[in-house]
C-alpha cells in the first residue's frame, strides 16, 4: 500500500517497454471499433463494462506511476467509469466514412498518464444503430488479450454460444516452441529476473550488463537446444534419418528468419519516413469465411495464407500504381503470436505474453495463384523453424535490458517492417453487447518507430473484415488499399472454379 488506501504493484519489463516507446507520431494505442444493429442501451452497457471489465482486471482502474527508475501500476482514487466510458453521437450524416475518420482521430491520439489508459466511447447515429470504439494501451495488454477482453462484454445471440473462431494463424512450429526460453533457460530467467532493471548505470553496465545479457542469451539458445533434441529425438533407429532431415529444415528456416532479423533495414520504400501525428483507418466489406477457406482447399493452403495473399495484392496494386515503373520485390512485417492459446482464462493482471515473428512477403507476381503459393512457402518455413523462440528471446532481452540497450534495439527491428499485420479469431456466432446485435468489428495493433501501416484480419460471426490503418502523411489514402483487396477477392474466388 502507498497512501491513504492505494496500492500498487510494479509494472514488469515487457509492459513497460511500451510505456517507454510511446510517441505524438505514434502512440502505443490498441484501437477496436465495433458497431451493431440498434442501438446499443447506455446503462446496460455500463452495467456490463462495470462488471466484466472493472470488476475484473484492476489495471482498468490503475494509472502509471514512475518512481525514479521504477514504475507501476497504482489505484486511481479519482476513478470514474464516466471519464472513460463516455456517451455521445456521431456527427451527422452518421456514415461509415465519417465513424473511419473518427476512429482515425482515436488513433493518433495519446492517453492521459494521470488516469488509466483506456477510453470506450460509445456513439449513437450509426446508421439504425451505434458505434463503439475502445482504445487501450499497449502496456495494459497485448493486442489477443485485450481482445478477448472485449469479448467478454458479448453475449450469444438468440442463446447461442459458438464460442471462439480461429481464421490461423503464422504460429510457432509445435504447441511448446514459443514458450522461450523453454525449461532449462526459464530456471536461468528465474534467477536472473529483474537484474537488467537495475543496469542503468554506466559502470553497472559494462561490468554487469552485457556480460550478463550474454550469459542470459546464450541460456536461451542452451534452453532451446536442449528441448527441441529431448523431445524431438526419435525412439526408434528407423526414424533418424527421417528426424535429421526435419531438423536440417528447421535450422535452415530458423537460419533464413534470424537473417532477415540482422539484414540492413530496407529505404526508399513508399511507404517510408518520418511518421506525423495524423492517422487512418479503414475497412471494407465483409467476406464469407467460407469463401477463403474454399480457396484454400482449392490451391492446397491454409485460410491464413489466402488472407495475406489478399493482403499483399492489395499493397501490390498501391506499389505499381504509385512507384511509375520502380520494381517492389518484398514487404516486410511485424506478425504478434500468442504465447498462450485464445481461449485461455485471461489472469487478472492482463499483461503483454506475446512473440514478433518478421516476415517478408513478395510483392511483384503476374496472377493471385502465384502470390498465393510464394506466401504458403513463407509461411511453411516460419511453421518449422525456431523463428518464433528466438524473436522472443530478444523481446525479453529488451524488456530487461536498460533503456539505452532497450529502446534501440526494439527501433531496430521496427525499422525493418513496413508495420503490423495481425489476425485475430473472433466468435463464430453472432454475438449481442448489452442487447444489441453486434454487426461487425475491427481493431489494429499500433505501429511504433517508424512504421506507417497496421492492417488487421478480424474474423466473426461466419465472415472476415480486413482493416487497415495508415499514417496519413506516408500512405493518405487507405481506401485505394480497401478497393484493391476487394478485386483480388475477386480473382482468389476464381481458383475454387478450377
Amino acid at each position: 500500500m502507498t497512501g491513504a488506501g492505494r496500492s500498487r504493484r510494479p509494472i514488469n519489463a515487457q509492459d513497460r517497454l511500451w510505456l517507454k516507446l510511446d510517441a505524438p507520431d505514434n502512440p502505443m494505442l490498441i484501437t477496436a471499433v465495433l458497431w451493431t444493429a440498434s442501438e446499443v442501451d447506455e446503462d446496460r452497457l455500463r452495467r456490463v463494462v462495470a462488471d466484466r471489465l472493472i470488476g475484473r482486471y484492476p489495471v482498468f482502474t490503475r494509472r502509471p506511476v514512475r518512481e525514479g527508475d521504477a514504475w507501476y501500476w497504482e489505484d486511481d482514487l479519482e476513478f470514474s467509469l464516466d471519464r472513460h466510458l463516455t456517451v455521445g453521437e456521431l456527427p451527422a450524416p452518421g456514415t461509415t466514412e465519417v465513424l473511419q475518420d473518427l476512429v482515425a482521430a482515436r488513433r493518433g491520439r495519446l492517453l492521459d498518464p494521470d488516469h488509466p489508459l483506456w477510453t470506450m466511447e460509445l456513439l449513437h447515429g450509426y446508421g439504425s444503430g451505434s458505434a463503439v470504439v475502445l482504445c487501450s494501451h499497449h502496456a495494459m495488454a497485448d493486442g489477443i488479450r485485450l481482445v478477448q477482453v472485449l469479448f467478454g462484454l458479448f453475449d450469444p445471440a438468440d442463446g447461442d454460444d459458438g464460442g471462439p473462431a480461429r481464421v490461423g494463424g503464422v504460429g510457432p512450429r509445435g504447441p511448446d516452441s514459443s514458450r522461450a526460453p523453454t525449461r532449462v533457460a526459464a530456471k536461468m530467467v528465474k534467477a536472473l529476473n529483474g537484474f537488467g532493471e537495475r543496469l542503468d548505470g554506466p559502470v553497472a553496465r559494462l561490468t554487469l550488463g552485457w556480460p550478463l545479457l550474454g550469459l542470459t542469451a546464450a541460456a536461451g539458445v542452451t534452453g532451446a537446444v536442449a528441448e527441441v533434441v529431448s523431445s524431438a529425438l526419435p525412439s526408434r533407429p528407423g526414424t533418424v534419418l527421417r528426424w535429421l532431415m526435419s531438423q536440417g529444415f528447421t535450422v535452415r528456416n530458423t537460419a533464413d528468419g534470424v537473417l532477415r532479423l540482422l539484414a540492413p533495414a530496407a529505404s526508399g520504400a513508399l511507404w517510408s519516413g518520418d511518421p506525423g501525428p495524423e492517422k487512418t483507418a479503414a475497412w471494407g466489406e465483409a467476406v464469407p469465411l467460407a469463401l477463403l477457406a474454399a480457396v484454400g482447399h482449392a490451391t492446397g493452403t491454409s485460410v491464413n495464407d489466402v488472407c495475406v495473399a489478399l493482403v499483399m495484392a492489395a499493397f501490390e496494386r498501391y506499389a505499381r500504381e504509385e512507384a511509375q515503373g520502380e520494381e517492389r520485390q518484398e514487404m516486410n512485417w511485424l506478425i504478434p503470436v500468442s504465447r498462450t492459446s485464445f481461449d485461455d482464462t485471461l489472469p487478472p493482471e492482463l499483461g503483454n505474453d506475446f512473440a514478433l515473428i518478421l516476415a517478408g512477403f513478395p510483392l511483384n507476381h503476374r496472377n493471385f495463384r502465384e502470390r498465393l503459393d510464394a506466401v504458403h512457402r513463407r509461411v511453411s518455413g516460419i511453421r518449422e523453424s525456431l523463428e518464433p523462440m528466438f524473436t522472443f528471446g530478444v523481446q525479453w532481452l529488451a524488456g530487461r535490458a536498460p533503456a539505452v540497450i532497450s529502446e534501440p534495439l526494439t527501433r531496430f527491428f521496427a525499422a525493418k517492417t513496413v508495420g503490423v499485420l495481425t489476425n485475430v479469431p473472433g466468435p463464430r456466432r453472432p454475438s449481442e453487447l448489452a442487447g444489441a446485435r453486434v454487426e461487425g468489428i475491427v481493431g489494429w495493433a499500433p505501429c511504433s518507430g517508424k512504421q506507417a501501416v497496421t492492417v488487421c484480419v478480424f474474423s466473426y460471426a461466419g465472415f472476415v473484415r480486413f482493416g487497415f490503418g495508415t499514417d496519413r502523411s506516408l500512405v493518405p489514402d487507405p481506401g485505394r488499399l480497401v478497393a484493391a483487396l476487394a478485386e483480388a477477392v475477386t480473382d482468389a474466388a476464381a481458383l475454387t472454379n478450377r
